[in-house]
C-alpha cells in the first residue's frame, strides 16, 4: 500500500503534530507492506529519513500552490491521501486540498487534532467530504454539535490515541544527580516545562504554582524577545524573585529533554483549555514516570496509575496544593518502547485504510496503474 501523508511541518521544523507525523512516518516505514512519502513545507528541505520518502516542498500553502501538490500527488500515485490538522504554517489551500486530493487521485483521510469548531465555516468542507477522519482525543464525538455530527456521518470515523515522541529514559541515581547538577538543581525540588510557549499554555501560571524558595523552574522551550507573550515569560523568569531560579533551555532533542524530564521532581503543564494524553508534552513525561500537574476540562484529581494530578485550568490554588502533596512521586519509567506504540497506531491507521479501498472496491488499484503494493 502506499500512503501519501501530508502535514505543514516535519522534523526539524517545531511542532507537535509535525512530530506525530515523523512517528506514523517511520512506523509505516518499518513495515515491508507499506510505502509512504510525506508532503510537507520547505522549513523542512534537507530532512532525510530512512524508508520514508520526503517532499518537502511546499511553499507557503496558499492556493498558488495548488497546481504543483496536485502534479505531486498525480506523480505518486498513493492509494490514500492522509492530511493533517492543523500544523504551524497551513494557508488557505488547507481547506480545499482534501477534496482536491479527492478529486485527482482517490481515498482521503483526515487527521484532526484539536476539536473541530463549528464556528469555523472554512472547515465545513473538511467536515462534509466522504473519506477517513481520525482523532486523537477521546469522546470526541460527544463534544461536537449534534449538527456536526450530522456533517460528517458518511466518514469512516476512528478514535486512535497519540504516543510520546520522547523516548522512555531511565536514569541511574547518579546520572540524575549530574543531570540536576547542569541546571542547579541538587539543592532544590525541580520543575519542569516542556513544549511551544504560546497564551494558550499558560506557562505564567508556572511562576504562581511553584515557591521560589524551594524550586528551580527549568522551560525547555524557545522564548524569543521579539513574541510578545514570550517576552513576558522571560520578563517573569528575571523577576527579583525568580532570576536565578530559572532555566530556559530553549529547543532540546527528544532525548535530552527526556533525560531533564526523568530527572525533574514534577512536570507541570497549566494549559488553559486543559490537556490530556493527546498532548505529546504531557505523553512524553508521563513516559519518564516523572509526577505530571497538568489541567484538564474532564478529569479531576490523581491518577496514580499514571502518576498526574488533573487540576482545573486557572485553579493556581489546586495545583499548589497538587504539587506540595505529590512532587518527587516517582513510578518506573513505561517498559514498552516507543517504536512498540507506534507500530499499533501505525496497524490502526491501515486497518481504517483498508476499509477504505474496499469499500472503493480496490479502484486505487486500478486508476494508478498497479503502482505499489495493494
Amino acid at each position: 500500500m502506499r500512503v501519501l501523508l501530508v502535514c505543514g511541518t516535519y522534523p526539524p521544523m517545531r511542532c507537535g503534530v509535525g512530530d506525530y507525523t515523523a512517528g506514523l512516518a517511520r512506523a509505516f516505514g518499518r513495515r515491508k507492506d507499506v510505502t509512504v512519502a510525506v508532503m510537507t513545507g520547505s522549513g523542512a528541505a534537507g530532512a532525510r529519513e530512512e524508508r520514508v520518502e520526503l517532499f518537502p516542498e511546499v511553499r507557503t500553502w496558499k492556493i498558488a500552490d495548488g497546481p504543483s501538490i496536485i502534479r505531486r500527488i498525480r506523480q505518486w500515485r498513493p492509494n490514500v491521501v492522509h492530511v493533517q490538522y492543523p500544523t504551524l504554517y497551513y494557508g488557505e489551500i488547507q481547506w480545499i486540498l482534501p477534496a482536491l486530493a479527492r478529486l485527482v487521485n482517490g481515498p482521503v483521510v483526515q487527521t484532526w487534532h484539536e476539536y473541530y469548531s463549528s464556528r469555523n465555516w472554512p472547515s465545513i468542507l473538511n467536515a462534509a467530504l466522504p473519506g477517513g477522519l481520525v482523532v486523537v482525543r477521546p469522546n470526541y464525538m460527544e463534544n461536537m454539535p449534534g449538527w456536526y455530527r450530522w456533517l460528517i456521518r458518511h466518514k469512516e470515523f476512528r478514535f486512535i490515541p497519540n504516543a510520546s515522541s520522547i523516548p522512555p529514559i531511565r536514569l541511574t541515581e547518579d546520572e540524575r544527580v549530574a543531570m540536576r547538577s547542569k541546571v542547579g538543581s541538587n539543592d532544590r525540588e525541580l520543575i519542569v516545562y516542556f513544549g511551544f510557549a504560546s497564551p494558550a499554555k499558560g506557562i505564567e501560571s508556572l511562576f504562581e504554582i511553584a515557591d521560589p524558595l524551594r524550586h528551580r523552574i527549568v522551560l525547555i522551550c524557545d522564548l524569543s524577545a521579539s513574541d510578545a507573550y514570550q517576552a513576558s515569560i522571560l520578563g517573569l523568569a528575571n523577576r527579583r524573585d525568580w532570576v536565578g531560579n530559572t532555566v530556559v533551555t530553549g529547543f532540546l532533542p527528544a532525548e535530552k529533554a527526556g533525560r531533564l524530564l526523568a530527572a525533574a521532581d514534577a512536570a507541570v503543564f497549566p494549559f488553559l483549555n486543559g490537556g490530556g494524553e493527546w498532548n505529546s508534552s504531557i505523553h512524553g513525561a508521563v513516559a519518564q514516570g516523572t509526577f505530571v500537574l497538568a489541567t484538564s476540562l474532564d478529569r479531576r484529581g490523581y491518577d496514580a496509575e499514571n502518576n498526574i494530578y488533573y487540576a482545573v485550568p486557572g485553579d493556581i490554588g489546586e495545583m499548589r496544593q497538587a504539587l506540595r502533596e505529590h512532587i518527587g512521586r516517582r513510578r518506573p519509567p513505561s517498559a514498552g518502547s516507543p517504536e512498540a506504540e507506534w507500530d499499533s497506531i501505525a496497524e490502526a491507521h491501515l486497518d481504517l485504510y483498508r476499509t477504505l479501498l474496499g469499500q472503493t472496491g480496490e479502484a486505487s488499484t486500478s486508476m494508478h496503474g498497479g503502482g505499489g503494493d495493494p
